[in-house]
């Protein structure tokens, strides 16, 4: 398990959480995320012209939803695009095997990998900064407001978390463009539409979509609606049911890329929301935006029901999804 490691978000609460991710938020800021849009428009272009260069049927995982995230986190950070397939891989690794406990697990062994290369690249960065999250991190460091180890541990929790969302998001998207067709239809012919539709896509099939919920463990004693949550003990939150409470959404159902109301939780709330979630939207708005123009045809090779889920991976997605054009 990866809980309680130096960095990791998630395993920090108050001035301590706050403290960590005041460090990596400036990364995450519109104004940085918007310099970034020419090369995820042009990564999107590349991995475009890939697919179509394959036999059909494709993987559209392999070559789209799966690379895509992890080489825009590897722009963020001033790593090399030709190592996105190794820590790529570390990152499922590190995302599949959660369940898994001990020092030989294979979770907390690829987490551990995964710590050392980032930790060697912060250190190449030294005599060669730039403008990318890896400097500011080794800036940290030196102001004495992260050690090393949670500098490490923030660059490493942030490409796990960048890359798994993200893949899933893709691939429950154009499912649900593959669902609904007569919403493609509105989106070609609108194009302004991609705002609105992604964020349609990210209220109906949320992070952890698939699952049942996700498990959180207060640390104090507290009481939601009335009811007594003892700390400590294990609370499964049912995130994706949040988006279908009709007492926030019209006809939750109902996959509608017009939608003007979307309060949705995608990226949760308060002091824990999304700190990439700029960066998520970007990536979305231009997978979403160009590929039915790059693809006018492009359709399902099976039937919807024939794709398996990731059940033994937190953030979901699929274990293929197969296109045809």
């Amino acid at each position: 398990m990866i809980l309680g490691s130096p960095g990791w978000l998630v395993s920090h609460e108050g001035s301590e959480h706050a403290r960590l991710r005041t460090i990596v938020a400036p990364a995450f800021s519109n104004p940085r995320v918007k310099l970034l849009a020419q090369q995820v428009e042009a990564i999107a272009g590349q991995l475009f012209e890939t697919l179509a260069a394959q036999p059909q049927p494709a993987d559209l995982r392999r070559h789209l939803s799966f690379p895509l995230p992890t080489m825009v986190i590897c722009a963020l950070m001033g790593l090399l695009y030709e190592d996105h397939d190794f820590f790529a891989g570390l990152s499922d690794e590190v995302m599949t095997h959660q369940h898994e406990s001990g020092p030989r697990s294979a979770s907390r062994l690829a987490w551990e990998d995964l710590r050392a290369y980032i930790r060697g690249k912060m250190r190449d960065k030294r005599p060669d900064p730039g403008d990318n999250l890896l400097t500011d991190l080794l800036a940290a460091v030196d102001q004495g407001k992260a050690t090393e180890e949670e500098a490490i541990g923030l660059a490493a929790g942030m490409l796990v978390a960048g890359h798994e969302s993200t893949c899933a998001q893709i691939e429950f998207g154009m499912l649900a463009m593959f669902r609904y067709p007569q919403q493609r239809e509105r989106l070609v012919g609108d194009p302004s539409l991609v705002d609105k539709a992604v964020e349609e896509i990210l209220r109906m099939y949320p992070p952890g979509a698939g699952w049942d919920g996700i498990m959180r463990y207060p640390r104090t004693d507290v009481t939601i609606a009335g009811v007594d949550i003892p700390a400590e003990s294990k609370v499964l939150v049912g995130l994706p049911a949040t988006s279908f409470d009709p007492r926030h959404f019209d006809d939750p159902k109902i996959f509608d890329i017009g939608r003007d109301e979307n309060p949705h939780l995608a990226f949760s709330y308060g002091a824990h929301y999304c700190v990439g979630m700029a960066l998520a939207r970007l990536e979305l708005k231009v997978v979403f935006g160009s590929i039915f123009e790059r693809f006018p045809a492009l359709r399902l090779a099976v039937a919807p029901e024939e794709l398996k889920l990731r059940k033994e991976i937190i953030t979901g997605g699929f274990e293929e999804f197969p296109v045809l054009w």
